[in-house]
């Protein structure tokens, strides 16, 4: 494994998110989450820039960049405790990575912290593996619940819960 790594994907002239991966379909590259994610309305530089991060984050694995492996790389805003699933959130999160399928499974990397910029054509990202922060235990709260679950306020822990 590597200690960092970086991508860039050039998107001068392209028109459609399917001309970045040639040869792939969408579905093959990203999970639904993330197609749901940049085609909500979103231009090109969001689809380079997810692509940028996976690429980087397979970089930093050093492991083969398959459609495949692609696609195991989930990369999605961090939600935070206050977001709700069901609502779209104003505020921008900084993205996330998650592992899935055979590339978790191959690695074993608990945490890589991604960094993702764009130009007038071109993205770029960087991935590095981090130590676990606080803002992680927030993404956990939100997480859960999107599952369903309830979250501890900030009166103390577990004291009062808030219903999703």
């Amino acid at each position: 494994m590597n200690r960092w790594g970086f991508a860039e994907v050039g998107f001068a002239g392209l028109s459609r998110p399917g001309e970045l991966i040639a040869g792939l379909r969408l579905d093959e590259v990203y999970t639904r989450s993330e197609r749901l994610r940049s085609g909500a309305g979103r231009t090109l530089q969001h689809w380079a820039g997810r692509l940028a991060a996976k690429h980087a984050v397979l970089r930093l694995l050093d492991v083969a960049p398959t459609a495949g492996h692609l696609r195991g790389a989930e990369v999605l805003p961090r939600p935070a405790a206050t977001c709700r699933r069901d609502a779209g959130c104003a505020h921008g999160h900084p993205p996330a990575v998650r592992l899935c399928g055979e590339l978790a499974r191959l690695t074993g990397v608990r945490q890589i912290r991604i960094s993702i910029s764009h130009t007038g054509d071109r993205a770029l990202a960087v991935a590095l593996v981090s130590a676990r922060l606080p803002e992680d235990e927030t993404a956990l709260v939100a997480a859960r619940l999107s599952e369903g679950e309830t979250a501890p306020v900030a009166g103390g822990p577990f004291r009062e819960e808030v219903p999703r």
